[in-house]
């Protein structure tokens, strides 16, 4: 599987490329100016025939000898082309100064961008663009874009013309996708030899459009080294467990589902519904007795057995107790759904870890639980041998490590993986672009699914699909990659058919099991 890099493991792939192979920088930069120009043709074949403008915008590291290699090109296939550069030409270095040279000896103009009046002065050449290129910074920004070039950013924008973004669209950070200063948008991105954390991760992701990865020579084993630990979440590489052909019921596992109170009999449900669409032998809902009978009617096909109850109608003292009585041998648990947030909840969401050390999926009031009792979930943790997989969403994730949800949201990636490697769990941190931190430092970015997922009961089907693989012998990375990546694709194959917008969790149980069994990809 293809790993997602920082600008600091492309830059030394690049240089182990021109050191060691002895490929020099400028035939990268060649091949990574040509394979824009393929697409920019592809997408506007208009450009061949004289009938269209590119307006390159062109910075002064190797981002903008990208653009000049652009420009050569585009000016050599008959399009026309207008190049700004932020910058002296005479400050150029390297490989950028020796394209920029070659394109102004085959004819090429370079008009200098330094301020405002440069930009009015030029207003004629965006106003005639077919497109515009932004070759400014590429994977190396580590500030935020101001002044002059925010400037232009903005008029660009504010032009609507279509942008190929060359590697990454100027303003998002390649490292993580944060937005740095003015960002300007992509309609196109073509980055080179590998994707970039920034092209998958939110919100840059959302600004780069369709994204081409374009090979350029630089070796795949410079690329899948042990260090490079972050990855676009596909299914290629999964290989999980067969279905048996003559298997029954006790074959295919019994998943506990515990969750419900008053007002919220459907999150335990919903639950029981996606893990349903996964194909488990048997489901069981345990639910306090007031809100079991509730629960049952949405789900038929689960067994239900009651727990003690509070005073409030929440979860009650010692659950475990009726679970044991029951006889229920579950081969995996859900937690939290609907659980609510009562006197009695940690003791109960706490009890049942240390009781049934079985693969188990924590998830909303479960996580708020664990989250006011720090001390004794590491105690539990310690104890555990089974794989515990929390699934917080931004503002969970905060409680649950005692941060504000901003900061969370400004380092999704770190830190879902550094709680994940510290307390030994699998850990999902929801959101546009899902992060899957697994134990040992690994982490995959997510890219299915839309905004028709922010909506109640979501996150509840999505417990129970990653529960029901996991009652199944999945294990935890094959359960909680491929119940992410479906939970997403699900939703992505709706929204083709009626929208995002309005999209209800139950929408998605059709396309789950027909994702389930390989009918729809």
């Amino acid at each position: 599987m293809p790993p997602l890099l920082t600008a600091a493991q492309m830059s030394a792939a690049d240089r182990k490329t021109i050191e060691r192979i002895g490929l020099p920088g400028a035939v990268l930069m060649e091949n990574a100016g040509a394979a824009c120009v393929e697409i920019l043709l592809a997408r506007l074949p208009e450009l061949a025939t004289g009938r269209g403008r590119v307006l390159i915008l062109a910075g002064r590291g190797n981002n903008g000898g990208d653009g000049f290699v652009i420009a050569r090109r585009l000016m050599q296939a008959g399009a026309g082309v207008t190049l700004w550069l932020f910058g002296e030409l005479d400050h150029l270095r390297g490989d950028a100064a020796l394209h920029a040279q070659v394109f102004v000896n085959l004819g090429g103009t370079v008009r200098t961008i330094a301020d405002a009046a440069d930009i009015e002065a030029g207003r004629g050449a965006l106003s005639h663009a077919t497109a515009v290129v932004d070759a400014v910074f590429g994977t190396g920004l580590q500030r935020p874009v101001s002044g002059i070039i925010a400037s232009a950013f903005e008029q660009v924008i504010a032009s609507g013309k279509p942008v190929l973004a060359v590697d990454i669209p100027s303003g998002v950070s390649a490292d993580d996708g944060s937005i740095l200063g003015t960002a300007l948008p992509a309609r196109w991105t073509v980055t080179f030899a590998a994707k970039k954390i920034g092209h998958v991760a939110h919100p840059g992701a959302a600004l780069c459009g369709e994204t081409t990865c374009a090979p350029i020579g630089i070796p795949d084993d410079l690329l899948t080294i042990a260090e490079h630990t972050v990855a676009e979440n596909t299914l290629a590489d999964l290989n999980p467990p067969a279905r048996l052909q003559a298997g029954h019921k006790g074959s295919f596992g019994h998943l506990l589902i515990v969750g419900g109170s008053p007002g919220k009999a459907g999150a335990p449900a919903l639950t029981a519904l996606g893990a349903q669409r996964m194909g488990p032998g048997l489901l069981s809902i345990a639910a306090p007795r007031g809100v079991r009978p509730e629960a049952a009617q949405f789900c038929p096909e689960a067994m239900t057995l009651n727990l003690p109850e509070s005073e409030s109608g929440e979860i009650g003292a010692a659950p475990w107790e009726a679970i044991a009585a029951s006889g229920i041998k579950p081969a995996g648990l859900a937690m939290g759904p609907g659980l609510g947030q009562g006197e009695a909840t940690a003791a109960a969401v706490l009890g049942l870890l240390a009781r049934y050390d079985i693969p188990t999926v924590a998830d909303a009031d479960a996580l708020n639980a664990l989250a006011r009792e720090p001390i004794a979930l590491a105690q539990v943790l310690e104890q555990r041998r089974a794989p515990l997989i929390l699934t917080p969403h931004p503002g969970e994730m905060a409680r649950l490590i005692n941060k504000e949800v901003a900061s969370v949201q400004a380092a999704r990636l770190p830190l879902a993986r550094e709680t994940a490697q510290r307390w030994g769990v699998w850990l999902l941190l929801k959101g546009a672009g899902s992060v899957i931190a697994a134990p040992d430092g690994r982490v995959w970015i997510n890219s299915t699914g839309n905004h028709g997922l922010a909506a109640g009961g979501s996150g509840d089907l999505l417990t129970g699909i990653v529960a029901g693989l996991l009652s199944q012998g999945w294990s935890a990375e094959q359960a909680l990659r491929a119940g992410v990546y479906w939970h997403g694709r699900a939703a992505d194959l709706v929204a083709e058919k009626r929208g995002a917008a309005g999209l209800a969790a139950r929408d998605l149980l059709p396309e789950l099991q027909r994702l389930r069994n390989g009918v729809a990809e």
